[in-house]
This record gives structure tokens, sequence and C-alpha cells, in this order.
């Protein structure tokens, strides 16, 4: 019976203060990395879809963010989103209660997660992962059948030829006359064409 399913994993990549254009409300958005796996027996083995948001920490709502606007906003610590409709309301607001009217550029700073979910490691070792089991399975040592060890037996030889030799049961095979030697071989006597290796 094989288990499988999808699983979906969420990752908080950092922070940001933004206005929310659902809640209208000025606070801390989190961008998170979902992951959806394909799992077997409960291991997630292979990464089918990723997506970014930006989500409010107030209502939840979410905002769709590209992996590389992310990727370089994790890297340059500000992530510049296109203009809010309703942040001259915001500044009007703000200007009137402490005479300070904020640029829109302020939301922009990102503070990156040091802390990133176990998700996030093992999606970064996924790749390794695959090249390693590849080449575990490409350069496995692949098991050689091993011949059975040949034997030695009492043999006669007579006008330059095989005249016979005694097996391990003590039968003949062929007549005990002439020289006798000794043959390596692996019972029953080959028939037809074949070589011997046997003593002189």
């Amino acid at each position: 019976m094989i288990i499988y399913g999808v699983l979906t994993s969420p990752i908080v990549l950092g922070v940001k203060p933004d206005l929310c254009a659902t809640c209208n409300v000025a606070g801390p958005h989190v961008i998170v990395r979902r992951v959806r796996w394909v799992e077997i027996f409960f291991i997630p083995v292979m990464p089918i879809w990723m997506s970014h948001r930006l989500v409010c920490s107030n209502c939840g709502a979410e905002t769709k963010l590209g992996f590389r606007q992310v990727r370089r906003a994790l890297r340059s610590g500000k992530l510049p989103l296109p203009h809010r409709a309703k942040f001259k309301d915001y500044a009007d607001a703000l200007w009137n209660d402490n005479q300070r009217r904020p640029a829109e550029a302020e939301f922009d700073a990102v503070e990156k997660n040091p802390k990133r979910s176990g998700w996030n490691l093992y999606l970064k070792a996924w790749p390794v992962l695959v090249v390693v089991l590849i080449a575990a399975v490409a350069f496995w040592p692949r098991t050689t059948e091993v011949p059975p060890p040949r034997t030695a037996h009492d043999c006669w030889i007579a006008d330059g030829g095989l005249a016979g030799c005694r097996m391990f049961d003590g039968t003949m095979v062929g007549d005990p006359v002439g020289t006798p030697t000794t043959c390596y071989f692996v019972e029953p006597l080959p028939t037809g064409d074949y070589s011997l290796s046997c003593k002189d």
C-alpha cells in the first residue's frame, strides 16, 4: 500500500511595515513563502508549487509577490510596492495628529527573519539530496554473479585427450586409462568442445 498526498509548508521569510489595502491599518506585514510538496509515506519528496505573499498581521489579507521580487527584497532590505490607494488619507491623518507627513518609501524596509523554519533548509537542500540520490543509484556497486568454485577431480589422459574422470559421488565418466592427473572443473563434466585446467 502506497500512502501519498500533498503537503503545504509555510515559511516566514521576513516582516515589513505597510498600509493594508483591505483594513487600512498601517502595521507589520509578514512575507510568507508557501511550498507545496508531494509526499510519500508522509515524507515530502518533491516541491511542485511555490508562491510568495505579503500578509497583513491585522486582518490576514494577502498580496501576491513575485519570486524575484522577494529575493531582491531579502538581499537589499527593501521591498518597494506600487502606490497605495489609501496612502494620502493615511498621510493626512498622521499630519493632523502630529504634524508629520510620512513618505511612502518608509514602508519599503524589510527585516529578514533570521530563524526560518526547517522547511526552508529542506527546500534549499532538496536539489543537493536529489543529486546525491541520483549519483548513489548510478554508481551503486552492482552484484556480479560469481561462478561456483572449480574443484579438483581425479582424471586420466590418454592419446593426448581426456580419457575419463571420477566424480565426487564415485561414478566414472569415461575410462580410467592412461596417465593419471588432476583436473579442475564444476560438475557435471562439460560436454562438446571444452577445455579444462589440468596438472601436467
